[in-house]
């Protein structure tokens, strides 16, 4: 049987779908046409036969509307009962699928839909389309919708339910107050979860595909960023957003945990704090007023006793980020051990990143599942031990990097790259969004910081990391664009809000650009 899919990842795969050129238009149209051919297999000879077909107000309707096109080229009386008026139509590929049915007044019995007087207790027909809900079914099924089910129900018609019957929670097979029986079941691309578990519903199963590219699984996109990110609500309160903690700087570096600060401020946390030693924080306090700054007294670097200090703000946050210019020093790299001890204790989110890598590479025991690690080729050879292949054998530095996960205590490992591999040791993404300018120093900063943000936002590691590669990346190519070869890592900074606002047209914007470059 086809791998299940539940209906969060069908819409991430359609709007990454659209985003590498492929419209929801043509989509829709082999979707409805699929329909069609689907019924014509079943009973042969179409003509004069009655078709009906009923449509709701999003993309499933759009679906059904195409298939009584098809359905009417091939000879079939088509009658449809549109569950909503023309305007309330939502899917703009829905739309155009309309206006072409509206002007077919020779072959298609359209009918609008008012109230419940409008649809019939039943349906003399052949075939009865269901496209009113699909996927789009939100909370109980409401009495319209439920009067045109039970139509559906019925008729002695074979019955083809769009995608997933109306009514039948395509996620958990919940059925919602009252669900279309289907005789056979028509599903995009791949079934979907809440089909296996109401088989008496779905009837036979047709698995059809629909021309969704298979890049669209494994390379991050735009709909894996909408569908996941998660936004403040309106009546969200400070901290709500999340509190990041970075941990690092010494007296000679303090631009580094700078920039992931601001970068967790840029990606939407509430509180950013910077934990340096003295001299640093006071030269990072300098850099913007919108860092929380905490002073290490005693050293110039980190030490063990800094522990002390640090617990109540690694206690208060909500993931942290240890790395970023902290330095070599032997003590340095013994507070280090500690600091990540503490918070494996705590079970707590954290990015490890820069010189926290070459820290972990002689304490590799330490690490658990809830750390993001981002280091490059040459970082993870010293933390792992193992050759990567060439950055052309994408599928072999996957299995590189899962076997790195699972001999590590599974982390998501997040190798930075011209092609980002993203790993928890089951599951890969890859990510092609960036630009060659952004081997400047300080992004791979600015990468931590968003990973961090994400963390803290409550979204797992895996799911963290592959959606910062690509918002850093983002950013990144459309700050280059911009300016060219002298951008800076505040340059990608400035980006990020743009990059969360509207992914779908910026991943456009930045596919043109990489296509005309």
């Amino acid at each position: 049987m086809d791998e299940f899919i539940t209906s969060k990842e069908m819409r991430i795969y359609d709007l990454n779908a659209i985003a590498l050129g492929v419209s929801d238009l043509q989509l829709m149209e082999v979707a409805g046409r699929s329909v069609a051919d689907t019924i014509e297999r079943v009973i042969g000879d179409l003509r004069n036969k009655h078709v009906v077909v009923f449509a709701g107000t999003g993309g499933n309707a759009g679906d059904g509307l195409t298939a009584a096109r098809h359905l009417a080229s091939k000879g079939a009386k088509v009658t449809i009962y549109m569950l909503s008026k023309p305007e309330e139509l939502r899917h703009e590929a829905s739309i155009k699928q309309y206006l072409a049915i509206e002007l077919m007044d020779l072959s298609v019995n359209l009918k609008i839909v008012k109230d419940l007087n409008d649809i019939p207790d039943t349906v003399n027909a052949d075939v009865i389309i269901d496209a009113l809900l699909g996927l789009g079914v939100k909370g109980k099924v409401r009495s319209l919708y439920s009067k045109a089910i039970d139509c559906i129900n019925r008729s002695k018609a074979l019955k083809i339910a769009v995608d997933v019957p109306s009514g039948v929670d395509p996620d958990t097979g919940e059925i919602l107050g009252n669900a279309v029986k289907a005789d056979i079941t028509v599903t995009f691309h791949k079934p979907k979860v809440g089909l296996k578990k109401r088989p008496e519903y779905a009837g036979k199963l047709v698995i059809v595909d629909i021309g969704i590219p298979p890049e669209v699984k494994y390379y991050v996109g735009p709909g894996d960023l909408i569908y996941n990110y998660k936004a403040r609500g309106f009546t969200s309160h400070k901290g709500q957003a999340g509190k990041v903690l970075v941990i690092g700087g010494s007296e000679t570096f303090t631009g580094a945990p700078t920039l992931s600060a601001l970068a967790a401020l840029r990606t939407g946390s509430d509180l950013a704090y910077v934990a340096a030693p003295s001299r640093a924080a006071d030269v990072i306090a300098t850099y913007s007023p919108n860092i929380i700054t905490i002073k290490l007294e005693g050293s110039d670097h980190l030490i063990p006793q800094h522990l002390n200090i640090l617990k109540h703000w690694i206690d208060r946050a909500d993931c942290i980020i240890i790395g970023p210019g902290l330095g070599l020093n032997r003590e340095s790299g013994e507070a280090f051990i500690e600091i990540v001890k503490y918070a494996r204790e705590l079970n707590k989110p954290m990015v490890i990143d820069a010189d926290g890598i070459k820290h972990l590479a002689r304490n590799k025991d330490v690490i658990y599942d809830k750390i993001i690690l981002t280091p490059h080729g040459g970082e993870f050879k010293k933390l792992t031990g193992l050759d990567l292949p060439g950055e052309r054998d994408l599928w072999g530095r996957a299995e590189v990097v899962k076997k790195a996960c699972k001999e590590l205590g599974n982390p998501t490992i997040l190798l930075k790259g011209p092609i980002d591999v993203i790993s928890d040791g089951s599951r890969v993404k890859f990510n092609k969004t960036g630009a060659p300018a952004m081997a400047v120093g300080g992004t791979g900063d600015v990468l931590s910081g968003i990973a961090a943000s994400l963390l803290a936002k409550g979204l797992e590691p895996f799911v963290a990391g592959y959606l910062a590669a690509f918002i850093n990346g983002l950013a990144g190519a459309i700050a280059y664009k911009e300016i060219g070869e002298g951008i800076t890592p505040t340059d990608i900074l400035d980006k990020i809000p743009k990059v969360i606002a509207d992914p779908l047209a910026v991943f456009k914007e930045y596919l043109v650009y990489r296509r005309v470059k």
